[in-house]
């Protein structure tokens, strides 16, 4: 099994691939609501998701996958409340326009790496290795 590891510079946001039996599986993490060289996260939890959506769509196509590549996310949601369920859930919708989604586990939590990130999201695909 050949295994790669790609490191983002938003130094959590991290990449890793293992290739085996002719296929690539793509890991996913730490993708937030942080623009790759912004200072500050989106302004609200609706910006944060479509950007932290947003990365993961930018770090398949790094890793050579695409959107419909996307087997599984989970994601993680400060202070959930169905509110913030539903401003996040039309955010992944906008942004990944897929039908049916991936697979998904939301899970709430108290807190994220900084204070002011509101959402981060992992996330799993599986491609023909090349």
């Amino acid at each position: 099994m050949e295994k790669e590891f790609i490191n983002s510079s938003l130094g959590f946001s991290h990449v890793a691939t293992t290739t085996a039996n002719g296929v690539k599986t793509i890991y996913i993490a730490g993708q937030v609501g942080l623009e790759e060289g912004a200072a500050e996260p989106g302004e609200d939890l609706a910006a944060q998701a479509e950007i932290a959506f947003g990365n993961v769509l930018k770090q398949l196509e790094a890793a050579g996958a695409g959107k419909q590549d996307l087997l599984k996310t989970n994601v993680f949601i400060k202070d959930i409340d169905p509110d913030k369920v539903r401003i996040v859930g039309r955010a992944q919708a906008k942004v990944l326009q897929l039908d049916p989604m991936p697979v998904s586990t939301w899970v709430g939590v108290t807190g994220l790496v900084y204070p002011a990130l509101l959402i981060e999201v992992e996330a799993m695909a599986v491609v023909a290795a090349r």
